[in-house]
């Protein structure tokens, strides 16, 4: 009996795939920062973020994501590569741009609440002098581009790998494990020598917002809201939670987090289905899922 040879196609395993991608962008970005650093670009300089990581995430994610590894459907085409990662999927543009507007002011008024019930806690006065001074505006033109590459770590567990594992995968294990590996990605943030409790605070916010993140891109079947949640609420974040950040001790403030990002996923998410269903039509709101279908056929 001839038996024919199966050939290997990387975005068929997506566990193997993932792996792949992060030690090949994690190689990407030694090499990268090697060279700044030879080239004499300070470490904490203005536009260093816009090299290292932003360079190294259009490098994996542009190039040798689609037309090397072929992530997340095989062999295609640059614009289908868009399409099928939802980067093109931009209509109807303004509502999903509010979409991600409000989920940024919903997340951000949620977790400032934080220093509202540790100040309560403490018989402290909740004064209209103490709320001015509680959320001030500490982003600067710096930030402002520092903050940029973030939006690019949609377009990878959103984008590709959300899209690689619902080829596999359901849709609510395809968002639990894409929000989880987000997560704990943000361990590899000790190498660099940050403080332990800092990093146990990131992975706890990335958790919750992880799974929101994967939830919103397929209500909305776009990577917009996404990116415009994602940059804002990294951007602000360090201002509307100041003070929490700064006076309580540390373990008081991871017990917060634990407390709290579970409540503002879920008010999120709600918010997500709600807006969803008065804005956008039904075959928008159900064309994340059916693409997988779609997808499984090639």
């Amino acid at each position: 009996m001839n038996t024919k040879k199966m050939k290997f196609h990387l975005h068929e395993h997506p566990w193997l795939a993932m792996t792949v991608e992060i030690i090949i962008g994690i190689l990407c970005l030694l090499i990268v920062a090697g060279i700044a650093n030879i080239a004499g670009l300070p470490g904490n300089g203005p536009y260093r973020s816009l090299l290292t990581p932003g360079l190294v995430h259009v490098l994996t994610l542009f190039i040798i994501v689609p037309f090397v590894l072929r992530l997340p459907n095989g062999k295609r085409s640059f614009r289908e590569y868009l399409a099928d990662i939802r980067l093109t999927n931009l209509k109807p543009f303004f509502p999903l741009l509010i979409l991600g507007l409000t989920c940024s002011l919903l997340a951000l008024l949620a977790l400032s609440t934080q220093s509202l019930v540790f100040r309560i806690s403490r018989n402290l006065p909740v004064t209209a002098s103490f709320l001015r001074w509680m959320l001030p505006i500490r982003s600067n033109l710096q930030s402002c581009i520092q903050t940029l590459p973030g939006i690019f770590e949609e377009v990878l567990w959103r984008g590709v790998m959300l899209v690689m594992f619902m080829r596999v995968y359901s849709e609510k294990k395809s968002i639990l494990i894409t929000g989880l590996g987000f997560s704990l990605l943000h361990l590899l943030n000790l190498v660099d020598g940050v403080p332990l409790e800092f990093v146990l605070r990131q992975v706890i916010f990335t958790a919750g917002m992880g799974i929101f993140y994967g939830i919103l891109v397929i209500r909305s079947n776009s990577l917009l809201p996404a990116m415009v949640f994602h940059y804002l609420v990294n951007l602000f974040v360090g201002s509307f939670t100041f003070y929490i950040q700064n006076y309580p001790p540390e373990s008081t403030q991871i017990l917060y987090l634990l407390v709290t990002i579970p409540i503002t996923t879920l008010l999120l998410i709600g918010w997500v289905k709600f807006y969803s269903q008065k804005w956008f039509s039904k075959e928008q709101a159900q064309s994340g899922k059916l693409e997988k279908f779609a997808w499984g056929e090639r």
